[in-house]
């Protein structure tokens, strides 16, 4: 936030937010690699969980440049289910089995802002560079083990809406990246309520974040995330 301050100074024509977030997420859906769909929630034992994101976010008024927001999303679910006669990578898994599926990933999007009066409208492109894994391990004494590396970009197009009450401080919003092609899909779409007390604002509201991709060799990732969140955040 310091640095962001300072930035500022030297460039006052420059907007700088910083935001820190918590995302209590839902899992549903499948992972499947050679074999058959192995369901999250009725095989791996997934449950909601918590996860951090971090952002910071650059806006300015020089129209042929377009804005930047930069954001680490730190999305990764655990848990143990028993499966019958489930394939993952070419190996059969019976049983117990612990597993984790790792879908943490930034955002990098640049952004024009529309100039319409009383609406805030960002228009841009949003890619998802994801940086994870997941694993399948057996928990008998010897059991089947394997991990596959998820390091895939996934470009999506980016629209951002923020409407604000005048004189009140309150404020609500949405955004939606998405993008569908040969198969792939990726759906992340939130809306939120605020309250600005300027130069710190709070957001409430709901994330849902769908993806079916074919990322690193057989995988395929076909879940759901969804679930509230809350955000901090400071503007300059």
């Amino acid at each position: 936030m310091t640095s962001a301050g300072a930035a500022n100074a030297v460039v006052p024509l420059v907007d700088v937010d910083v935001t820190a977030g918590y995302w209590n997420a839902d899992p549903s859906g499948t992972i499947q690699s050679g074999g058959d769909p192995i369901d999250v929630e009725n095989d791996l034992g997934y449950d909601s969980e918590g996860h951090n994101n971090f952002a910071i976010r650059f806006a300015h008024p020089i129209p042929v440049i377009p804005n930047l927001r930069l954001r680490y999303n730190d999305i990764e679910h655990k848990g143990t289910g028993t499966v019958v006669l489930k394939e993952f990578e070419g190996k059969t898994y019976a049983g117990d089995v612990s597993s984790r599926t790792d879908l943490t990933h930034y955002d990098y999007t640049a952004f024009y802002t529309a100039p319409i009066p009383v609406v805030t409208l960002d228009l841009g492109l949003n890619v998802k560079h994801f940086d994870g894994e997941v694993s399948v391990r057996e928990q008998s004494s010897g059991g089947n083990s394997e991990t596959v590396e998820v390091d895939e970009f996934l470009p999506m197009g980016h629209v951002r809406a923020d409407v604000d009450l005048p004189l009140t401080g309150l404020g609500a919003g949405a955004e939606l990246n998405y993008i569908s092609y040969d198969g792939d899909s990726a759906t992340d779409v939130e809306g939120y309520i605020s309250f600005n007390a300027d130069p710190v604002y709070i957001q409430g509201g709901y994330r849902q974040f769908d993806v079916d991709v074919d990322a690193s060799g057989d995988l395929n990732v076909d879940t759901e995330l969804s679930g509230p969140f809350v955000r901090l955040g400071v503007g300059f």
